[in-house]
């Protein structure tokens, strides 16, 4: 156990960024435990599809349970990494509010890779149906890029930059 006080840690950037990579890196070097919405999603419920809103209220409901868990591993005193897109500004601020109010720190990673990396790396994992990936189109994820919000220090959160693996 660390001598320091545990952490959470989020992540944001485009799908297929490398959030999962980098959210696997600090789970083993840190070391942190490691809470995957798309592991939990995929393997809960594998026939819902990413976009409906049935998956968003069950991806909340995951989530909810998720944090309640994460909660009780800080209290050992070791960091978790919550391993789901904090796209927007509204999503890391709940996210840092909740690590705040249940008396701990959070920094969030920022995974940046140029777009045109990203789709590439998305279209290969969906063709290869790489277990606890969702299968997204070109399309999907520039969607998705367009709707992204770039972190900024106003938000009240450490952040670290990285670039994509």
């Amino acid at each position: 156990m660390s001598t320091t006080a545990p952490i959470v840690h989020l992540l944001c950037g485009l799908n297929g960024a490398g959030k999962t990579t980098v959210a696997k890196r600090l789970e083993a070097t840190l070391p942190a435990v490691r809470f995957s919405l798309d592991d939990w999603m995929l393997r809960l419920h594998p026939g819902l599809h990413y976009a409906s809103d049935e998956y968003a209220r069950r991806a909340e409901e995951c989530k909810v349970l998720m944090w309640d868990i994460a909660v009780q591993v800080l209290r050992t005193g070791t960091d978790v990494v919550l391993d789901w897109n904090q796209w927007n500004r509204e999503r890391r601020a709940r996210w840092r509010d909740n690590a705040r109010e249940a008396g701990f720190g959070a920094v969030l990673h920022h995974v940046q890779t140029p777009l045109g990396v990203a789709i590439e790396r998305t279209l290969l994992r969906t063709l290869a149906a790489e277990p606890g990936t969702h299968p997204l189109t070109e399309a999907a994820v520039r969607h998705l890029a367009g709707i992204f919000e770039e972190p900024d220090e106003s938000e009240g959160v450490r952040i670290l930059r990285v670039d994509g693996p």
